[in-house]
């Protein structure tokens, strides 16, 4: 059953991803399954998301603070806040910091399904600077609907 749930800044479970926090606002768990939204900090220099794409997911960006850099198909931009990007199912997209200063991006998927646990794996196989290899993060990308593109 979802419960009505108010969150202040910082507050929300997190996980760190290299120099990167992702805290979750609203999960599956939340919305019957129906919608997502994350918050996501990254440090300047970041490296974000490599080109990827969801066969079952519409993914949502929001640009809260600082400057993201967003690709969708073969564009990129330089995104300042305010900016929203919209990615249908089967659209690679990726992001970055490559500025100076930290930015915050909003996130949002639907359905959400599980989607943090990819972000909970993420952070398991990163953590204390640990570089997983390329067939574990395959492994973890495809449990969650998530495929690289090259």
């Amino acid at each position: 059953m979802s419960l009505p749930l108010i969150l202040q800044p910082g507050e929300g479970q997190s996980v760190q991803i290299g120099t990167s926090t992702c805290t979750f606002k609203a999960t599956g768990k939340d919305t019957h399954g129906n919608f997502g939204l994350f918050e996501f900090v990254m440090e300047p220099k970041s490296k974000g998301a490599s080109p990827h794409l969801h066969k079952q997911l519409t993914e949502m960006f929001y640009v809260v603070e600082g400057e993201v850099e967003l690709s969708l198909d073969d564009r990129k931009v330089l995104a300042t806040p305010g900016s929203f990007m919209l990615v249908p199912e089967n659209t690679p997209h990726g992001f970055s910091n490559p500025g100076q200063t930290r930015s915050k991006l909003l996130i949002m998927f639907c359905p959400a399904d599980e989607r943090e646990k990819y972000f909970e794996g993420l952070a398991a196989l990163t953590k204390n600077g640990r570089q997983p290899s390329q067939e574990e993060l395959l492994e973890l990308m495809e449990k969650f609907d998530q495929y690289p593109v090259t």
